[in-house]
């Protein structure tokens, strides 16, 4: 089956530009954990909340500088892939047209996993580094940890609402 099957979903994904700056504390401590155990300089939830549509909750990029950040996470609804790992943005074919890419290389290294609640693809749990890396096991296991846990949060408000 496919992840990209509800096409209102899809339409809501690639605007990618409406976002929610509430404060978000699980999230937000969430997003700083994944940032020291991966040692990158920015971590972000990308979600698609069906009340709020994009719902972001970021650490180490100013909000008025990360939606375009977001096309990245494209690459998640393009795939059924449950994580990507891109050492070096510049050297990705996926990425050849970005304009982080492209103008100056802003953005090298790009690590996601998906976010899925039964069955459907809710979001992403993003890391980015201005400098091409590989991740260690260890680090591959973190990212998979966090995005566990955004799933159990997004579980526990959907069964409190």
């Amino acid at each position: 089956m496919s992840q990209r099957s509800d096409p209102d979903r899809l339409t809501q994904l690639q605007r990618l530009m409406v976002l929610d700056t509430q404060p978000e504390a699980d999230f937000d401590k969430l997003t700083a954990y994944l940032a020291r155990q991966l040692g990158v300089p920015i971590t972000m939830v990308n979600l698609l909340d069906e009340k709020r549509d994009w719902f972001k909750s970021c650490v180490g990029l100013p909000m008025s500088e990360s939606t375009a950040a977001l096309s990245f996470c494209q690459q998640m609804l393009d795939s059924d892939a449950p994580l990507i790992l891109v050492e070096d943005t510049t050297l990705d074919a996926r990425y050849a047209d970005h304009p982080f890419v492209t103008g100056a290389p802003f953005f090298r290294f790009y690590a996601a996993a998906r976010l899925c609640v039964a069955g459907q693809t809710v979001g992403t749990l993003c890391a980015y580094d201005v400098k091409p890396r590989q991740l260690k096991v260890a680090e591959v296991e973190a990212l998979q940890l966090m995005a566990s846990a955004a799933v159990e949060l997004l579980a526990k408000r959907s069964a409190a609402a």
